[in-house]
């Protein structure tokens, strides 16, 4: 019975705080949350190369902060491999990562109707912003007008290829190129747009279509800008070879280390990644649960045997969802633990009854990654009910760099 099982108790680290700290306000700033986000650069690195063998020349997607994988390290690593383009998301983390010493083009694909601001900004820092409708055109050319710079700005023309987001149709692509063509303080340096559904090959008719769409405003656009760049695919699109030779993909997901064809028939096509998101956090207390007792808010689990169970400092603050499935599960010393209960703002439960040897509290538990059969981001999202991209921005804001 465990209850009669004597517990070693390990002291965990108080996390956060340094010997000595003062505890005043100014103490606020030195508090860091319990979890723990480890990012292994050299797994991004090999990525990368795996990507680049597939023929195209890459923009790497490191918008939202590198899908929450830190974008200023995503840049190092980008100017360290001769990488000579990134997409960022908006102007102000595409100035970032111009500041950090990336020499490539840097194309900030959420680019609102530009002010005077963002357009001396983009001058400054030579960075491409993206536009999307006659309003952006209209504005940035004004702008230009009165900031009267030495050189022309290079933007990026965003094509609604079947998206219904954002970019011009098909139809406006004459109007767009004239207007340019008149404007010489713009450089169209590069037309973009996105797949819908390339990660899924029941679609691929849906896929060709954009494709078509694509390359026929390219050729409009051509016909006055023959210099002009294109960037259509995505990881999908590049492992799937939807793309021209000449289209410069944009890898977004599969750089972190996930398949976007993961489950589908061309899983095979991206194969090789390597997860670069790993993440732990401390046990903070290991006991008992009898037989019909229960644990946590709103008593969701009732034990219906006798059990040793365990709280880790990560909750739902951290970004860990606050009711997971049946299934989801942490690791502990490579062995999968069931998680239990309602997850709470910082603390998480799970079982340890079938461990052969039970933890203490302050052992790692890895959420994500580690030794042994290891949880993935992909994992996750199935038992969250979402897709990896959005398990590692949660999950990745509580990385220090």
């Amino acid at each position: 019975m465990f209850h009669n099982i004597q517990i070693e108790r390990k002291k965990a680290p108080v996390q956060g705080l340094t010997p000595n700290a003062p505890m005043g306000n100014e103490s606020l700033t030195m508090i860091q949350p319990s979890c723990r986000v480890h990012i292994n650069w050299e797994n991004f690195c090999h990525n990368i190369n795996i990507l680049n063998k597939k023929g195209h020349s890459l923009m790497p997607v490191i918008k939202a902060d590198a899908y929450g994988h830190g974008v200023l390290k995503a840049a190092a690593a980008l100017e360290k491999l001769g990488i000579g383009w990134a997409a960022t998301g908006t102007l102000e983390e595409a100035a970032a990562v111009r500041d950090s010493g990336f020499s490539g083009n840097v194309v900030a694909l959420l680019s609102l109707v530009p002010d005077k601001e963002h357009v001396r900004l983009a001058v400054e820092k030579r960075l491409v912003p993206l536009i999307h409708n006659r309003e952006g055109l209209h504005a940035v050319k004004n702008v230009l007008a009165e900031l009267s710079p030495d050189r022309p700005l290079d933007i990026a023309v965003k094509v609604d290829t079947g998206m219904a987001r954002l970019g011009f149709t098909l139809d406006e692509m004459e109007n767009v190129a004239e207007f340019l063509a008149d404007s010489p303080s713009l450089n169209p340096l590069v037309q973009v747009s996105h797949f819908s559904v390339a990660d899924e090959p029941e679609e691929d008719d849906y896929t060709s279509r954009q494709r078509d769409i694509f390359s026929r405003a390219a050729a409009v656009m051509h016909r006055r800008f023959p210099a002009m760049r294109c960037s259509l695919g995505n990881t999908a699109g590049l492992a799937g070879k939807h793309s021209d030779t000449d289209d410069i993909c944009r890898p977004g997901i599969a750089l972190y280390g996930y398949n976007p064809l993961y489950g589908t028939s061309r899983e095979k096509d991206c194969a090789g990644l390597l997860p670069v998101m790993e993440v732990s956090a401390p046990l903070v207390n290991v006991h008992p649960l009898h037989k019909g007792e229960s644990l946590g808010y709103g008593r969701s689990y009732v034990a219906t045997s006798e059990r040793l169970v365990g709280w880790v400092a990560i909750g739902y603050a951290d970004g860990y969802r606050r009711n997971p499935a049946p299934e989801t599960c942490m690791c502990v010393n490579g062995v999968r633990v069931p998680v239990i209960g309602r997850v709470a703002m910082q603390m998480t439960c799970i079982d340890l009854t079938d461990l052969p040897v039970p933890p203490v509290a302050g052992d790692t538990v890895y959420v994500m990654g580690g030794p042994g059969n290891a949880v993935s981001a992909q994992d996750i999202a199935a038992w969250w009910g979402t897709i990896p991209y959005e398990v590692t921005c949660l999950l990745g804001k509580n990385r220090l760099d």
